[in-house]
């Protein structure tokens, strides 16, 4: 016989399934197979949505560079995605803004020549 929460084959003295742990006999057919299935749910919605935002961080970090560095800090393990790109638009904002220093360093001193 097949048990009732994870279809596994046991014999028909079976008290206890030896791969879930259930007893096989009870009528809640597939336990485990649902809370998987809502989870694969639940943890999907939570990523579509999080997926969306990184753009976002990522623009908002480029007009306010030290917004993205603290997210970054603060992302980097628990949201890698969204603190890469808050990192990303950080250093882009920075390094822009050096190169425009540099840029007009040198064009002042061309000028006063």
């Amino acid at each position: 016989m097949k048990c009732n929460y994870c279809d596994y084959e046991v014999s028909e003295d079976v008290v206890c399934c030896p791969n879930c742990g259930e007893n096989p006999k009870t009528k809640k057919k597939n336990k485990i197979k649902e809370q998987v299935k809502e989870e694969k749910k639940s943890s999907t919605n939570s990523s579509v949505n999080s997926e969306n935002l990184f753009v976002l961080w990522g623009v908002i970090s480029f007009f306010v560079p030290f917004v993205g560095l603290i997210l970054f800090c603060v992302w980097n393990k628990t949201r890698p995605k969204d603190a890469k790109a808050a990192g990303i638009g950080a250093l882009a904002r920075v390094v822009i803004y050096v190169f425009n220093l540099i840029l007009l360093f040198f064009i002042n001193y061309f000028i006063k020549k």
